[in-house]
């Protein structure tokens, strides 16, 4: 098997695991967002921290690179999902969140030179469509979810910078102790949210799982899977199968959660989707076409 057919399937399972983000965390979230971020990435880093046994670290500038990333891609990013999350529902959350591939495709394109394919601005133009009617077509009097879905776009925006320089840090710090380090400077990022409200011992066991679950699950095999990927190919390939997590996505939340879409929000997410597919179809598709 190709490095590349090895790099799609990593991303592939990475991006089914990260699909399950949306509902899970919306039924943990009666803990709070802080609180349930700190659970997850430090129940993720003590659990990984001894795979790190006779693996060879990063120091200096690296080391402040891996934290660096993990600070973004998990805490900030990680907080504005959830809280985006929490404001617009999973099911919402879940097609929103369609805008990472194009961010990601618009930051190789700039920090890593990859070919930008020439349909990206009409990608563009459509996601901020199909965003304003995942919102509900916020205008004045007119009640939406505008302050949810802001949250959910800036949040991608974060994960599109962090996949991308999750590349070059990746190819010199290694898979593994990018996830163990990311996910440990995030937990100690999240700790003070610990220290407000009840004692973890008194939450409730469904929702402790829940996170153990969130650490496991899309932290530690979802990440270690896209590092894998990206070390083996260009972050722009990468980035075609992050769409499969607002289909999967919507898919639980009405599963799980019984979360509906109006036909305003559908055709929104139709946009979204269609937006993405024009901002990261490979250019030498295209002519092929």
């Amino acid at each position: 098997m190709s490095r590349r057919a090895q790099a799609g399937l990593a991303v592939l399972f990475a991006n089914l695991v990260w699909s399950t983000t949306y509902p899970v965390s919306q039924l943990a979230l009666s803990i709070g967002a802080g609180r349930l971020a700190a659970l997850r990435f430090l129940i993720s880093g003590v659990i990984a921290l001894p795979l790190l046994w006779g693996q060879s670290l990063p120091r200096g500038r690296m080391l402040l690179a891996a934290v660096g990333l993990g600070l973004l891609g998990f805490s900030v990013a990680f907080l504005l999902q959830i809280e985006g999350i929490r404001l617009a529902g999973a099911s919402l959350a879940a097609i929103s969140i369609a805008l990472e591939p194009l961010a990601t495709v618009i930051v190789a394109r700039l920090w890593l030179k990859e070919p930008l394919p020439r349909l990206a601005p009409v990608g563009f133009l459509v996601a901020t469509v199909g965003t304003w009617l995942l919102a509900g077509a916020p205008r004045p009097g007119h009640d939406a979810n505008l302050p949810g879905i802001l949250l959910l776009v800036a949040a991608a925006a974060c994960f599109g910078f962090y996949n991308v320089f999750s590349k070059p840090v990746t190819e010199q710090v290694g898979e593994l102790p990018l996830t163990v380090i990311g996910a440990l400077a995030a937990g100690v990022a999240f700790l003070p949210w610990l220290w407000f409200g009840p004692p973890v011992v008194s939450m409730p066991r469904a929702d402790v799982l829940w996170a153990v679950y969130l650490a496991v699950g899309p932290t530690l095999l979802g990440y270690f899977l896209w590092f894998y990927a990206v070390r083996r190919a260009e972050v722009g390939f990468a980035a075609l199968f992050l769409y499969v997590q607002p289909v999967v996505g919507a898919l639980l939340s009405w599963l799980w959660l019984g979360q509906g879409l109006t036909p305003l929000e559908i055709v929104g997410g139709v946009a979204v989707l269609a937006a993405v597919y024009l901002g990261v179809r490979p250019e030498r598709v295209i002519e092929r076409t």
